[in-house]
Formats: C-alpha cells, structure tokens, sequence
C-alpha cells in the first residue's frame, strides 16, 4: 500500500516514518502549514521581487503563527520540508524554553504537543501510554510506555493532562489532554511557567485551578 497523499499539495504524509520537520502526529496533512492553508481557505499568491521570470506565476503563501512560547513575535510557517511545523519566532525563545528544564524537554514536548494535537483533531479521545510512546519514537525521542506515565504526573498535576483508569485494570490510565488547565497560555509558554514556578507557587497555582473545576461543574 503506497503513502497517503497530502489533500491540500500531494506531498506524502510521513506519519509513519517522519523526516526533518515532519511529525508522527500529523495524519491528515503533510504539515501543519498545509493544515492551516486548507482551514483558513487559502490561495497561493503571486510571486513577489520583480524577477521576470516568475510572472504570472503562483507561490505558497507564508502563514503567520503565535510563537508557542512568547507574545512578542510570531512563528512563521512555510511550505518546505523544514518549516512547516514551526512553533517557534527565533532561537532565542527556543532556548529559552530548553533552559527551564534540564531534563527530558524533548520528550516533555513531543508527548505535550502530540496530546494537544490528539485533544484538538482526533476527537478528544483518551490515548493508551503505548500509543504515546510509538507516537514519540517516531519522532526519535524515545520513551518506554512505562515511563509515560511517570513523566505525565507532573503534568496531571499542573493541571493540561488528564487520566483515567482502563476498563477491568486498578492501575493502568489513559490520557488525554485537557486544554483549559493551560489559563490562557500555550504549551511551551506553561511549561515553562511551571517549571520555573517555587514550590509555593505551584501550590497556590493548583489550588486555584481545583477552585475553577469546581466552578466550571457547578454551571455546567
């Protein structure tokens, strides 16, 4: 069976076995950028510089993104191999991110990202740790199923991850991003605020978040 086709440019959907800049997560379209393209109805526009020969002739259209890390700037996304999936205005936001956890960034990010992807286009549904895993070793960052649990904890706690116990097992869950418990902010951005959040702060910081729980289910 050959690859499937990106909808919006025929480019192949490497799924299963991304190359730079591409995402395991990503089923539907070859990108992000062409995800975007198709949502937002958009059309390729002329070629711009004057050069004689590229008139009349068409080019995709670079499409602006919140950085997922800053407010100041915006991500930009393009219609190559290597910027379609940007998240990112520059190299210092990235470092900037990287910084404020010395461990695992890339495996907290890659199972993050995939688990907000999952929440938004795949229909909320709940996602096995194993399921994670293959997910991330797509990517190349690779974790044991057992441990996606362990390094979720911490993001269950902060309150963007939920869990829940699988039929007929007392300790095996389920997870499934949980997109308001990020108080406005996107994911790298609330990464970063927990980690470098006090002890203190984390503790005010989830008992205000039990306080809207509560609030949400008494108006629902």
């Amino acid at each position: 069976m050959g690859k499937k086709s990106c909808p919006v440019c025929s480019r192949p959907v490497n799924c299963d076995n991304p190359q730079k800049g591409d995402t395991s997560w990503e089923t539907v379209y070859c990108s992000h950028y062409c995800r975007l393209f198709d949502e937002k109805g958009l059309t390729k526009v002329p070629f711009k510089g004057g050069n004689k020969h590229h008139n009349n002739k068409l080019c995709w259209p670079v499409i602006k993104i919140p950085c997922d890390m800053c407010d100041d700037k915006e991500a930009t996304l393009k219609h190559d191999l290597e910027r379609g999936n940007s998240k990112y205005c520059s190299k210092e936001c990235w470092n900037k991110l990287k910084s404020c956890q010395n461990r695992k960034i890339h495996q907290t990010l890659n199972i993050l990202h995939y688990l907000e992807h999952a929440y938004k286009y795949e229909g909320h549904k709940w996602i096995p740790p194993q399921i994670i895993a293959e997910k991330c070793g797509k990517q190349g960052v690779y974790i044991g199923r057992s441990s996606v649990g362990t390094m979720l904890k911490r993001w269950r706690e902060a309150g963007i991850v939920e869990a829940k116990l699988r039929g007929g097992s007392a300790k095996s869950f389920d997870y499934r991003f949980r997109p308001e418990g990020l108080r406005g902010m996107r994911v790298s951005q609330f990464i970063y605020h927990w980690n470098t959040m006090s002890y203190a702060e984390r503790m005010a910081f989830i008992k205000e978040g039990e306080a809207n729980k509560i609030a949400i289910s008494q108006t629902s």
